[in-house]
């Protein structure tokens, strides 16, 4: 247990998460879209050595990001959550009706397990805590309720050996608090740790923290369940997965960043003038335009335009097509719509990767949704918190092929109507609510109607 000392710092974070927050910078920044890579400024899109700063500026107000790394994972959160969660017939009937309200903000566990999933797919590690309301909720309306904790909070993650097995055996998260002064709503910083059966926020107040409150769970564990999608860094921090997607699209953003730059510069040719400079009180400074005239003393003079050669707008353009094809290998091939002949064996094999791996992500992602049933029945002394079952079916819906092979095996009666009707159901032509059982009933009644 930690030992209570006013003027301590537990807002002190551990080396490892430390040396990730570079890393989940970059892909929150991304995740922002193209108005927070602009307010990162020269983080992600260097100035010049002789580039001014009013110039600058305006190259960085003129970027537009290409949302490649947030649409990859919005796309493969969406096929991990086609259909909703299933929850088995051991969960208990309370814990059902709790979970309809999983956060106490009216979200179901569908709702709250699509959050979780997609902040550990973007930073590589997200944490879901199982937590309870206070004494100042009635007793009959506290019960155990579901929060999505980011990576960027959770400062200290330490395993442990409790009661003879490894275990998250103490954790800290920094999260801020708004007090109400009047009108103004003032943050405050609070830190909860976390060990086994025990917990304490402590406060940042003026120049140190001090402790405003502790308490005792009644578990024989930490209630925070990680769900790590990224590569381990230590014992229980992680990198983001898709973070090699993240480096390419920040070179897309610089890069087009130049592209759209240069080609404004190259859509306005210079007049330039072979001869003497013309006269008047401007000092060479022309008027252009359909109602005024150019005039040079010298006979021999002439005027004429100088555009620029395409060489440069065409290298740019070339930079950003290798750069996107590269995006949309590393967005996994069968999840993004892709341009191009491949191979059916090049496909297949992609396919096949790209799947094992949000396969994996989603029996992830299922385990610790059952931990966390178990530590929210743990709470209420129910028991057994019960089993769920999670989309791990990711068939791509199309492949026209694939399709058409089970319309000639339906059409040749190689192949049952419920069965052809379940496969396109799983493939996602079909809703995932659609019953074969229920539609063939359905017809039946209508011809019975229609003689």
């Amino acid at each position: 247990m930690v030992e209570v000392k006013a003027g301590g710092d537990p807002a002190r974070p551990d080396p490892e998460y430390v040396s990730l927050l570079p890393r989940w910078a970059l892909v929150r920044t991304l995740m922002g879209g193209t108005l927070a890579m602009r307010a990162a400024g020269e983080a992600y899109l260097p100035r010049y050595e002789a580039e001014d700063l009013e110039a600058y500026r305006a190259r960085l107000e003129r970027a537009v990001l290409f949302p490649a790394f947030e649409e990859t994972v919005r796309d493969i959160t969406g096929r991990v959550f086609a259909r909703p969660l299933v929850l088995g017939a051991d969960v208990p009937l309370v814990l059902r009706r709790w979970l309809d309200d999983a956060d106490l903000l009216g979200n179901s566990v569908h709702t709250v397990a699509q959050r979780w999933f997609a902040e550990a797919l973007t930073t590589g590690i997200a944490w879901l805590q199982v937590d309870m309301p206070g004494p100042e909720v009635p007793a009959a309306r506290r019960r155990p309720y579901l929060v999505v904790v980011p990576a960027e909070e959770v400062i200290a993650a330490q395993a442990g050996v409790v009661e003879g097995r490894w275990c998250l055996a103490h954790a800290r998260v920094r999260y801020e608090v708004g007090e109400r002064d009047g009108f103004f709503l003032r943050p405050r910083a609070r830190v909860q740790v976390l060990e086994p059966g025990y917990w304490e926020i402590w406060q940042h107040d003026g120049p140190s923290w001090a402790p405003l409150r502790q308490g005792r769970t009644g578990l024989d564990t930490v209630p925070l369940v990680p769900l790590r999608l990224g590569p381990a860094v230590g014992a229980l921090q992680a990198r983001p997965p898709l973070e090699g997607l993240a480096h390419l699209n920040v070179a897309h953003w610089q890069s087009a960043s130049d592209q759209r730059n240069i080609l404004t510069l190259g859509r306005f040719a210079m007049l330039a003038l072979s001869g003497p400079a013309p006269e008047g009180p401007d000092g060479g400074a022309l008027a252009v335009g359909p109602k005024t005239f150019l005039h040079t003393p010298d006979a021999q003079a002439r005027w004429y335009y100088v555009e620029p050669q395409g060489t440069a707008l065409q290298a740019g353009e070339r930079d950003l097509s290798r750069l996107e094809a590269q995006m949309d290998k590393l967005a996994m091939e069968p999840l993004l719509s892709r341009t191009g002949a491949t191979t059916a064996t090049a496909t297949a094999i992609a396919e096949s990767r790209a799947n094992s791996s949000i396969k994996a992500w989603a029996l992830q992602l299922r385990d610790g949704l059952e931990q966390a049933l178990v530590l929210m029945a743990a709470w209420a002394g129910l028991g057994a918190g019960g089993s769920i079952d999670v989309n791990t079916d990711f068939t791509d819906a199309g492949d026209e092929a694939d399709l058409d092979a089970l319309a000639q095996a339906r059409a040749a009666g190689d192949l049952s109507r419920e069965a052809y009707l379940t496969e396109l159901r799983r493939r996602g032509v079909l809703s995932w609510a659609f019953d074969p059982t229920a539609d063939a009933q359905r017809r039946d009644s209508q011809e019975d109607s229609h003689p």
